[in-house]
């Protein structure tokens, strides 16, 4: 799917990077959820994931998932290449807008409100499995229409 207006730079930009940082986040969080039911203190992986997900928004540099690939799970031919032509700054806003809904999460977590931190933590589990399988990225058409009211600029940013 192409959530981009035809004025957005189409750069080459490799959606496996997505997926691994996607599946890294479903199995993470749905392993702690399960942990957690039996001990509490499994919500420590909500900042982990959080830190993970900013870090990688920030720079590429710093973004543990894509690294991963490209130094092991790309090399080793367990994940291919999905390089496609479009403006990664809409996965960019995307990454945020999870990495600010765990951010809560933590929050949530640290002030003992664990079904408000868990709930927060599920909803990036599902944004990230409608995602990967259907790659329906819901942060991306936030920011398509954010973009189309004015309310963000269009990004000029390399791609991942």
């Amino acid at each position: 799917m192409h959530y981009a207006f035809a004025i957005m730079k189409a750069v080459p930009f490799d959606r496996s990077v997505l997926k691994v940082n996607q599946v890294i986040l479903m199995v993470g969080i749905v392993a702690a959820h399960v942990v957690g039911l039996a001990h509490n203190q499994a919500a420590v992986v909500l900042p982990v994931l959080a830190v993970m997900m900013l870090a990688g928004m920030v720079s590429p540099q710093l973004n543990a998932p894509r690294l991963l690939y490209l130094h092991a799970l790309k090399p080793w031919g367990i994940v291919r290449p999905r390089v496609v032509h479009e403006d990664p700054a809409p996965h960019r806003f995307a990454q945020l807008l999870g990495g600010v809904f765990l951010a809560g999460a933590s929050i949530a977590a640290l002030a003992s409100a664990l079904v408000v931190a868990w709930v927060l933590a599920w909803i990036v589990v599902v944004l990230a499995f409608l995602n990967f399988a259907f790659n329906l990225c819901v942060g991306c058409i936030v920011y398509a229409q954010l973009v189309k009211l004015g309310v963000l600029p269009l990004s000029r940013a390399s791609a991942a």
